[in-house]
């Protein structure tokens, strides 16, 4: 080759040389030919992601943005030098959420002591009675005594602050005294709903068993499958014994309006203890399950009574929860705060939504 060619192949030789590794020309990462797609992939994104992240400054190290796909995610990382690498990361898609399963059912019966205008008008009572209606998706109250009519849908109105949505039935006034009561069944109805007419249990053939008869109410769940038959009572004490046999009247007359129905279940105030009713002898309703039974004191006082009860004539729906519900221990409350709000605790049991059969 003539000499000149020669040096001139050399000397552009050295430029280049020179010129590559002032500018980079050569990189340091080795990219397998496997790579090569994924790569272009990476290249093409991260203009993506370099155009949609707002210039920052940083004086600590790298900041990290995430740019997700349907099913990749890249991450752009840029230090503080300005310079921005991105890296590619397998994306798994999002599991699908767990739906949890329908809550359970709470029903309670809560004896509320002379609950009328006077106590109605105790700002500090009625705020405790409102946390404990809220606990529960029924509630059957016993004891209402307003000839006006306005406890009850003044209690409703302090339910249903803060988006509650409660409602309620409520009984004519019963008594053969001019001390006349009410039933009322306060729910939920977000979780429960009225099915038929609630109506008073007409005693029939001239019968007179109850002072104040039964109040009938069926409910079902707003999801779920679960549907009941409630029969609440506030048995007068002096012949408590003599109504709660007759409760099987009721759940008889019960069965006739409701056939397709298996689940009912009697709860009030029974007056099944104390001087008023012998635990130990037989009743018409010992085949069925007391689930609030002689062992629990429903009584907020000194004495140790379980006159407050629930009785079920199917127990494949209930959790097994039940119990006395001390809201004095709940809300921190002293002996008078207590007792000027009932002298009876509520008492409840919870059922499963989902399972009922009937």
């Amino acid at each position: 080759m003539h000499r000149t060619n020669i040096i001139f192949i050399i000397t552009l030789t050295a430029f280049i040389l020179i010129i590559c590794g002032s500018s980079g020309c050569i990189s340091d990462k080795k990219i397998m030919p496997s790579e090569s797609t994924e790569t272009d992939n990476i290249t093409h994104n991260s203009h993506i992601i370099d155009e949609t992240i707002n210039e920052t400054e940083s004086n600590s190290g790298a900041e990290e943005y995430t740019n997700i796909s349907e099913d990749k995610r890249f991450t752009a990382v840029t230090d503080n030098n300005g310079s921005n690498e991105s890296t590619y990361i397998d994306h798994a898609p999002e599991p699908d959420p767990v739906i949890n399963p329908i809550d359970n059912l709470k029903i309670a019966a809560f004896n509320i002591q002379v609950f009328g205008v006077t106590k109605s008008g105790k700002e500090d009572v009625m705020d405790t009675i409102v946390k404990i209606v809220r606990n529960y998706d029924i509630i059957a109250i016993q004891e209402i005594r307003d000839a006006s009519q306005t406890t009850i849908p003044i209690l409703m109105d302090k339910i249903n602050v803060d988006d509650f949505n409660y409602d309620y039935v409520i009984s004519e006034r019963l008594g053969r005294t001019s001390s006349k009561e009410q039933y009322a069944y306060i729910f939920n109805t977000e979780t429960v709903k009225i099915i038929g007419d609630p109506q008073i249990y007409p005693e029939v053939n001239d019968t007179d068993y109850f002072h104040r008869e039964p109040f009938i109410a069926a409910f079902s769940s707003t999801e779920g499958n679960f549907d009941a038959v409630l029969m609440v009572i506030h048995t007068d004490p002096d012949e408590a014994t003599e109504e709660i046999n007759a409760l099987e009247d009721v759940l008889e007359y019960s069965r006739y309006i409701y056939p397709e129905e298996e689940d009912f279940i009697i709860l009030g105030d029974l007056n099944a203890d104390g001087y008023y009713f012998d635990e130990d002898e037989t009743n018409n309703l010992e085949e069925y399950e007391w689930i609030i039974n002689n062992s629990a004191d429903t009584t907020t006082k000194s004495t140790d009574y379980s006159y407050d009860r629930i009785i079920l004539t199917d127990t494949s729906d209930f959790t097994g929860n039940s119990g006395v519900f001390r809201f004095d221990l709940e809300y921190g409350l002293d002996y008078n705060e207590t007792v000027a709000i009932s002298d009876h605790y509520p008492v409840y049991a919870e059922f499963i939504a989902v399972n009922d059969m009937d």
